[in-house]
């Protein structure tokens, strides 16, 4: 009986030290992020706190790392840390839901935005789109997107989007507040309906496809792409890290999406009739995987 109680302990106190090891992570994540928000609504905070925040900054090795963003920058890692850590406690007050994207919190919906904002710096990094491009951007969500990709491209036009009203509502705001009502068409619609076509360039991420709607979704996305348009499907992943992998695939399954490999991806690409179909190589630390295909 005592050696039961010595291993329940023993096990009581490792895992412990496991969580309080991990929350260390998370807590120093909370710090790094609110030392940024001053900076990005020029307060100064309590003196202090500020003293505080700004040893944790130092002792991650991120001081310099904060003192080299701009604003756009310093933007998408608030946004890209708020949302996860938001949709984290929603996974702590609601574990038994089912996956889909169910989130009206502005501070994950807009949080969620600012992160996906990267992806017009990939695709162009990547050699895709032109400065005159006419985008299709599914799951727009609050346009942060829509709103990168004409900034990238400057002469470019996009049509953005999404079934979720509480998204495109702020959507809305945004693209008004960016100037940019002339070039950005907001549509609340699911791209099996949407009626489209001679789009460019086609934005679709998977981690927000279940996988019954996901071979349809493809067929009517590629309907809407132009003659030698291009389409490029984004997927949770990351480093060969099996933490960073599970946290993935969970991520992806709590916003009801589907859960591809890079083959899976090119796979699903080459059924829909694409060529030139090709995984993007990575130069980037974002979790995300990027899979391109061409219509003949």
């Amino acid at each position: 009986m005592s050696t039961q109680t010595e291993v329940r302990t023993r096990g009581f106190n490792e895992l412990i030290a496991l969580v309080t090891r991990l929350l260390t992570e998370a807590e120093a994540v909370a710090a790094l992020v609110a030392r940024l928000e001053l900076d990005a609504t020029r307060e100064y905070g309590d003196p202090e706190v500020r003293s505080q925040l700004d040893r944790v900054v130092e002792v991650i090795g991120a001081r310099q790392l904060c003192g080299g963003l701009d604003e756009r920058e310093r933007t998408m890692v608030i946004g890209h840390a708020t949302t996860m850590l938001r949709q984290a406690m929603e996974l702590i007050e609601r574990p038994d839901r089912a996956g889909g994207w169910v989130y009206t919190d502005p501070a994950i919906i807009q949080g969620q935005g600012a992160s996906s904002a990267i992806v017009a710096q990939l695709i162009a990094g990547a050699g895709l789109g032109g400065p005159d491009a006419r985008i299709l951007d599914i799951g727009t969500g609050v346009g942060a997107l829509a709103v990168a990709f004409c900034r990238t491209f400057p002469g470019s036009t996009v049509v953005g989007i999404d079934p979720w009203e509480p998204s495109l509502a702020l959507a809305n705001e945004n693209v008004a507040a960016a100037g940019l009502g002339s070039r950005i068409t907001l549509v609340n619609t699911r791209i099996e309906d949407f009626v489209g076509r001679g789009f460019d360039l086609v934005w679709m991420p998977v981690i927000f496809l279940a996988e019954q709607v996901l071979e349809n979704a493809v067929m009517h996305a590629v309907a809407a792409m132009r003659p030698g348009g291009q389409i490029v499907l984004g997927r949770y992943t990351g480093s060969d890290d099996p933490l960073a992998g599970a946290l993935g695939d969970l991520r992806t399954i709590r916003s009801g999406g589907t859960l591809l490999s890079a083959d899976d991806t090119r796979a699903l690409l080459e059924r829909a009739g694409l060529v030139d179909v090709r995984e993007i190589t990575r130069t980037w630390p974002a979790p995300l995987g990027l899979t391109v295909g061409r219509r003949t």
